[in-house]
């Protein structure tokens, strides 16, 4: 189902009170999701950015890249995916080299000191949250397994590709109904 957020703020094609919960949803989950990566930032160096931050963890992760395909994947333009690699190479964390097979290619591949940095923040940040799901109740901690999945597929573009068999078996009743 395909949906369109209209000037009011409003989900067009939705009955007004399930819209007006849906607005409430994405303003929480929004608002909820700035403060945690707040929180977390303070984990990572001053000295680097958040764009810079993501720039690595994608080379670091879906590395080697092409200076496009690391545009691709942070959703920059090209020029500015180029600044990003020049940025990181500049500090030492990737460095370029051409692409095998390709002599005009050149791809990004993360230096060890790229690694290290990387490993080092997420220990700090990971060993935060931790510390706060330890916290909480057996069943909220699959809770947020499941709210993982749903938010790695809102956003990567994939909002109807995490429904799980149960959801699938509702969905597929209430149509056949």
């Amino acid at each position: 189902m395909s949906v369109t957020i209209g000037e009011t703020g409003l989900v067009a094609g939705i009955e007004p009170d399930e819209a007006a919960t849906l607005h409430s949803l994405a303003e929480g989950l929004r608002l909820s999701m700035i403060h945690l990566s707040r929180r977390l930032r303070r984990h990572d160096p001053a000295e680097m950015s958040i764009s810079q931050v993501s720039g690595l963890a994608s080379v670091i992760h879906a590395g080697p890249l092409g200076v496009g395909r690391l545009a691709e994947i942070e959703n920059l333009p090209s020029s500015a995916a180029t600044r990003l690699a020049d940025r990181l190479e500049a500090a030492g964390l990737v460095l370029r080299q051409a692409t095998p097979g390709d002599r005009r290619g050149v791809q990004v591949v993360a230096t060890e000191a790229g690694r290290e940095l990387m490993a080092r923040l997420a220990h700090a940040g990971n060993t935060w949250l931790a510390e706060r799901l330890a916290a909480l109740a057996a069943s909220d901690q699959r809770c947020l397994e499941r709210a993982v999945e749903i938010i790695e597929a809102l956003a990567t573009d994939r909002p109807g590709s995490t429904l799980g068999a149960d959801a699938q078996a509702n969905t597929t009743e209430e149509s056949t109904s």
